[in-house]
């Protein structure tokens, strides 16, 4: 009896906070699955802890503190700080052949930007960015100091970015 009384009421929170805490997690992330996943997440926390809830004088203050510290976590997390879009990425998520052409051009775009900067610039992107090396595996195969590496990579990007706006 107390569980169905429990699920009831479990199921009544969901309903009320889940498209808030959706928002919520969005602003932070600005990515809907993602901010699905952290919903859930903090659904699964207040199932778990159900019996601390009896005791709170706001549900919705609890569930929005839990929430934003489950984005700051996210954000925190070396995954998402390692994880950067490829060409491929966005032409494995277009289903029309007119966003795939448009995905195909961006690419050659920015193929053809990283190709108009100095060989120096294009070379430590290309380490740093194909090839996944960090910054000491660079400075060994160029055989320059670390600090050029990470001097030529943080102009090589800024000169990208400039050329793309």
């Amino acid at each position: 009896m107390i569980d169905n009384i429990q699920e009831t009421q479990f199921d009544t929170i969901v309903q009320m906070y889940s498209p808030e805490l959706k928002k919520l997690a969005w602003s932070f992330t600005m990515d809907p699955y993602l901010a699905e996943d952290i919903v859930q997440e903090v659904m699964l926390k207040c199932y778990l802890h159900q019996e601390q809830l009896e005791g709170l004088r706001s549900v919705r203050a609890w569930l929005y503190t839990i929430t934003k510290n489950q984005c700051k976590d996210y954000l925190r997390g070396s995954y998402h700080q390692r994880v950067t879009p490829t060409c491929e990425f966005f032409l494995a998520n277009q289903v029309t052949p007119e966003s795939e052409m448009l995905g195909k051009q961006s690419c050659n775009e920015v193929y053809e930007q990283i190709e108009s900067l100095p060989v120096i610039y294009q070379e430590v992107l290309y380490l740093s960015c194909v090839k996944d090396l960090k910054m000491k595996e660079i400075q060994q195969h160029l055989d320059i100091n670390i600090s050029t590496v990470k001097t030529r990579l943080f102009r090589a990007k800024h000169l990208l970015k400039a050329a793309m706006n």
